[in-house]
């Protein structure tokens, strides 16, 4: 059956920052992490090759779980990623959907896909001035 992987893709150092700070306050995580960062100015084409080749190495069996920054760019990247890869594009990770990623061990790959999506809106909150 293999294991899970999760690749950070991000358009700077963000994933590969964050992830640092995860592993901080957590520990180590139970389930093999890897990062990338690629140009945001680069097009579909250039960056799909490398990007897709990293998902295809780091497969263990169970499929990729890709989580993006943000899909405000690069949507046709990231629907073509999902639609040829054997991953599932999650975007706007924050440092919670992170931490969850030790959760995922025992899921298929879109049911970590989508405890992963929760634990980052839940995390998602507004501070506002108490009158």
């Amino acid at each position: 059956m293999g294991n899970l992987s999760v690749l950070i893709l991000s358009r700077s150092m963000a994933g590969k920052e964050l992830l640092g700070v995860v592993r901080k306050r957590v520990g180590s995580m139970n389930i093999d992490c890897h990062t990338l960062t690629f140009n945001p100015d680069a097009t579909d084409n250039i960056v799909f090759p490398h990007i897709s080749g990293r998902i295809r190495n780091i497969n263990k069996g169970r499929g990729v779980i890709v989580l993006v920054d943000s899909d405000a760019t690069h949507q046709t990247l990231l629907q073509r990623l999902a639609d040829e890869c054997p991953a599932i594009v999650v975007s706007g990770f924050n440092d919670a959907m992170l931490d969850a990623i030790r959760h995922c061990e025992a899921l298929d790959l879109e049911q970590a896909a989508d405890l992963l999506a929760d634990a980052a809106r839940a995390a998602i909150k507004t501070y506002q001035k108490h009158d």
